[in-house]
């Protein structure tokens, strides 16, 4: 069977797409890589070092790999596509057939966020022009972020953002996971573009009356 890889394997999204992609090809057909790889020896599989500024050290972790799944980084948006292609260079250079990518949804001109959803497309562009088989994910919103902050929001007295009355689809880091498991096990999935994403709704205002009813204590919402 394929060997796959998991690039930051170490990271709230990468260790979950660890944990689907274990239930499908079992975890001797599994590889992490991870920046620090001691950080990942948790998850039960082997883990090599995979460091998206070496990219030496990236291609001998990608020995003997039929497939990649590319985890965005976090780095400031040039950056980010520079360590990118470090990963996508070094996945060619080993012999690795396919990638797979978790890009993001958004709008690419006139937010503060759109340099972000700027690097995320050209990294795509060269996802497709890399020579390998590939498929990408647009990710939404995890809904895990804003159910960590409810406890801000009880100490605070009031939930308080820009969204309005914004609709949002969100997902949590094991749904995607379950899909990207599907992307690097199921042939039907190359050369698509996804964007992963849940119902929009409720919409974000729902969420927050819901959220203050559940606490214990009378909350504002505040959603200018």
């Amino acid at each position: 069977m394929t060997i796959i890889a998991v690039t930051a394997a170490s990271g709230q999204l990468g260790s979950e797409i660890v944990n689907a992609v274990v239930d499908i090809v079992g975890r001797e057909n599994l590889v992490g890589l991870a920046r620090t790889p001691s950080n990942a020896e948790s998850l039960g599989i082997e883990i090599r070092p995979g460091d998206y500024e070496s990219p030496q050290d990236l291609q001998r972790s990608l020995e003997g790999v039929g497939s990649v799944l590319l985890v965005s980084g976090m780095a400031a948006p040039d950056r980010r596509v520079t360590q990118h292609r470090n990963v996508i260079q070094a996945a060619s250079r080993a012999g690795v057939s396919k990638i797979v990518y978790t890009s993001i949804q958004g709008a690419e001109e006139n937010t503060a966020f759109s340099p972000i959803v700027q690097s995320n497309r050209q990294t795509e562009d060269d996802v497709r022009s890399s020579g390998l088989q590939w498929v990408i994910g647009r990710n939404g919103i995890y809904m895990e972020p804003d159910v960590d902050y409810i406890e801000t929001y009880r100490q605070r007295g009031e939930i308080a953002n820009c969204a309005g009355e914004g609709l949002c689809g969100y997902t949590t880091r094991r749904q995607l996971a379950f899909a990207y498991a599907r992307m690097l096990t199921e042939p039907k999935h190359h050369a698509n573009t996804y964007n992963l994403h849940g119902v929009a709704n409720p919409d974000r205002l729902s969420y927050q009356v819901n959220v203050t009813q559940t606490l214990s204590r009378k909350q504002t919402v505040r959603s200018p």
